[in-house]
């Protein structure tokens, strides 16, 4: 069992210049920025290129920053252990020989749980093919992961307030708010597609998740640091945004897009705990914050859908969902407060974390009750994000109201998973799946036939017979015209132009027939695509 370790020299003085902890420190907020960096690219690499080898840049990006955040971590858990715990600031706890600094056993735990994501997400890819999502268990893993491991770089960083180089206070702050904007990051890229597609949002579960997420993050940085870290921190990560931006249109990647800009909602926060004056510990004021954070992020996402989208919330759905929304906010607010006095009292050594911690709640018994109920808290909410996803029965050929497509990306077609199945395109016989969130738009259905250059295809075409069954009805093709595209790899395909317009919940079979000339006589392919449409 792990105990807190109270040898006297817990409660030392670091040195005033920089030790291990700051290294560390630094180490791993520059390795956070390179997984963000890598986070930001996956998903683009993903819906511009497709799902190739797992050792692709942003995957390299990802798992190399993780190594150097845990390399961080590890080396001061080494530190701690070999004699120097007094460079640490915070609680350090014994577990057998060891000597364990909160904040980057934190880190350590929650990077090794993004590095046990890794084989699970390779299969689940091997097994369902792209996600529609970022919402695969295995990804939740990675980003769970990745808050723990950034919440105890808070821990961690909070702890060395006053002591080695975060001695300065400017270079402290800074210290936290890096962090800070990893984890706003962390928030904003789990909203998913939402942040690819505006026009995919709702106005109830898009509000719930951002009402779940931010409020917390910030209230803690309120209380933490300042009124305005909220702000700024949310302001460092616009910029952020803006840069991947500007590298994806750059190398002509899928991009997102820069909405929500949680500076706005951010900012409101802010303003409640800048005129809160000496009411600024109140945890009432937390739960305040937190509704006027979602009060103005809904009415700016109203206006954003309406002028800027073009497709309006229904106003009676985002009344309907606003007393969750806003409810989502107080409680998050609440944890963010609870959050921010424990970092307050992070610096404590173990000998004395008990006491600071009693200090910032009124006495250790609030503390723990305040801890416990967080937890609690924490945990419902993210109980409530579980919503499963309901599935009528297979689409008919009318429900799906096939009709012609002149031009699409290819990207968007549910045939393009069948490029990355295995045995294609030399097999006879081809299984894939495909997944797609219904966002109103046509879905390209249609096969294809790639060949290394234009001519090439041109020449295949002459030999080309295509067939389609949707859930066991043939579908009958002469109406739709052969789209010609270039892959990025170079190769030209000629896409069968149908797309559904439309779809609803629901797990269908496509079946594909490709007759085509080779050597010794034609070749009759047979490809088997299963395609879920799901609810945004």
């Amino acid at each position: 069992m792990a105990h807190r370790d109270t040898d006297p020299w817990s409660a030392a003085q670091a040195p005033r210049g920089p030790g291990v902890p700051d290294v560390a420190l630094a180490l791993a907020i520059v390795s956070g920025a390179a997984g963000m960096v890598g986070v930001y690219l996956d998903t683009a690499w993903h819906r511009t290129v497709g799902r190739d080898s797992f050792f692709i840049l942003p995957h390299v990006f990802i798992y190399c920053g993780g190594l150097g955040v845990w390399a961080g971590a590890l080396a001061s858990v080494a530190r701690a252990t070999f004699g120097h715990a007094d460079e640490f600031g915070g609680p350090v706890y014994r577990w057998g020989p060891l000597r364990l600094p909160f904040g980057f056993t934190l880190t350590a735990l929650g990077i090794l749980m993004i590095l046990a994501a890794a084989p699970v997400d390779a299969w689940w890819h091997n097994t369902f093919g792209k996600d529609a999502l970022i919402w695969s268990p295995p990804h939740l893993q990675l980003h769970c992961g990745a808050g723990i491991a950034a919440l105890g770089l808070l821990f961690a960083a909070a702890a060395q307030h006053g002591r080695g180089a975060l001695g300065r206070p400017w270079l402290w702050r800074a210290a936290m708010l890096a962090i800070l904007v990893d984890l706003v990051h962390r928030g904003h890229f789990v909203l998913a597609h939402y942040t690819m597609l505006p026009h995919t949002r709702t106005p109830d579960l898009y509000p719930f998740l951002v009402a779940l997420l931010a409020p917390f993050v910030l209230v803690a940085a309120a209380r933490a640091i300042g009124p305005w870290a909220p702000t700024v921190a949310c302001l460092v990560f616009l910029g952020v945004a803006w840069l991947m931006d500007v590298m994806l249109r750059i190398v002509a990647f899928e991009r997102y897009t820069l909405t929500p800009i949680l500076a706005v909602p951010a900012a409101a926060l802010s303003l409640a705990f800048a005129w809160a004056g000496r009411r600024r510990e109140r945890a009432w004021l937390a739960v305040a914050a937190g509704v006027a954070f979602a009060l103005v992020f809904v009415g700016m996402e109203v206006g954003w859908m309406r002028w800027a989208v073009g497709r309006p919330w229904p106003p009676e759905r985002v009344l309907a969902a606003l007393p969750r929304v806003l409810l989502t906010a107080a409680a998050s607010g609440w944890i963010g407060w609870v959050l921010g006095g424990f970092l307050r009292a992070a610096p404590a050594p173990a000998a004395a974390v008990a006491t600071a911690a009693a200090a910032e709640f009124g006495s250790r018994a609030r503390a723990r009750a305040a801890a416990l109920a967080a937890l609690v808290l924490a945990l419902a909410g993210l109980g409530a994000t579980y919503q499963p996803q309901r599935f009528g029965p297979p689409m008919t050929l009318e429900e799906l109201g096939l009709e012609p497509l002149g031009d699409f990306p290819y990207t968007e077609a549910i045939f393009w998973n069948v490029f990355f199945a295995a045995g294609w395109p030399s097999g006879t016989k081809i299984e894939a799946r495909s997944e797609g969130v219904i966002d109103g738009q046509p879905v390209p259905v249609g096969p294809a036939w790639c060949a290394p250059t234009a001519a090439g295809l041109e020449r295949a075409l002459a030999n080309v017979r295509f067939g389609m069954e949707v859930n066991g009805r043939p579908v009958e093709l002469t109406a739709y015209p052969l789209v010609r595209l270039r892959l990025r790899e170079g190769d030209s395909c000629a896409w069968l132009g149908v797309a559904s317009r439309i779809q609803r919940a629901s797990q269908n079979r496509f079946v594909y027939t490709i007759e085509h000339a080779a050597l010794g006589g034609p070749t009759r392919k047979r490809v088997e695509l299963g395609v879920t449409f799901k609810d945004p």
